[in-house]
């Protein structure tokens, strides 16, 4: 197996997190997270030993993912243990503990790099059972990061979570209004793909159609298209005021993209034009 680098870990975790929606219908990682007694710190480490020994390895494995959230703590530790063994069943305690393993997120991020194959095989495994929104405040983190890279991968995996990254929306619009080109490019299309938990973010991509790169001015296009969309589930649930909000906002938005000067393409107005029917429409029949 190739082993992931610094600078894959986020597309790594952006393929994986894509089917962690998956990961966690299945009954296979549904694991109970109570234990009747608290474990001590050497019940835990006693256990955690017993990784290395091929005949208690899945005893231990199956008590410890029992245990669960109490268990967290002690398999961040032994992620770095200097045993492959007791690395690798760590991660794969994690994974069949999921969700309730979140505050392990981070850890494992950095676990992608073992030097073990096999370890790290089970870690991108941990990585998607655990769950998308255990990743999105380091994903947020990630888009302060000081490395271009680091930012673009941060802002694509946002992307590829959809809704499970509305608490990024604070961060991605912020990020609109970045000195870099592809960074205002992909906020905005990190938000279009969050839906409608992005409403907040319609009135600063309305003021980004009219960006000095035609990139920039697409991506909000398609953004304020995508957000609009979103909508039309539960719409007669939306607020009127807030769906006056945002009929008021496509309609400053769709006279920008008919301005020839700005040369948007014709599927970038439709984008905006065809939702803010639909949302006209339903403010007529209120």
């Amino acid at each position: 197996m190739t082993r992931y680098t610094y600078k894959q870990r986020f597309n790594v975790i952006a393929s994986q997190i894509a089917i962690a929606l998956v990961c966690l219908s299945s009954p296979l990682v549904v694991i109970n997270t109570t234990w009747a007694q608290p474990q001590t710190e050497t019940q835990m480490s006693s256990y955690i030993q017993r990784l290395k020994n091929p005949q208690q390895r899945s005893a231990a494995i199956d008590y410890l993912a029992t245990v669960g959230q109490p268990a967290v703590p002690a398999l961040i530790t032994a992620l770095q243990d200097s045993d492959a063994q007791v690395r690798a069943g760590a991660a794969i305690i994690l994974g069949k503990i999921g969700p309730a393993a979140a505050q392990a997120a981070v850890p494992l991020i950095r676990a992608i790099n073992d030097k073990d194959p096999t370890v790290r095989s089970h870690v991108v495994q941990a990585i998607g059972k655990i769950g998308r929104q255990a990743y999105v405040p380091h994903l947020i983190a990630g888009l302060d990061s000081e490395k271009q890279s680091e930012r673009y991968s941060a802002a694509h995996s946002l992307r590829a979570m959809g809704k499970d990254a509305a608490s990024a929306v604070p961060a991605l619009i912020k990020k609109l209004q970045d000195e870099d080109v592809w960074m205002r490019v992909r906020a905005g299309s990190a938000l279009g793909s969050i839906g409608k938990a992005a409403v907040p973010a319609v009135p600063s991509l309305v003021a980004r159609l009219q960006d000095t790169d035609e990139t920039v001015r697409h991506s909000a296009a398609y953004a304020l298209g995508a957000i609009a969309l979103s909508l039309q589930e539960n719409l007669n649930e939306l607020p009127t005021k807030e769906l006056d909000a945002v009929v008021t906002n496509l309609e400053k938005a769709l006279k920008v993209v008919q301005n020839p000067s700005l040369q948007f393409r014709p599927e970038a107005m439709t984008s905006v034009s065809e939702p803010l029917a639909l949302l006209k429409k339903e403010r007529l029949n209120r």
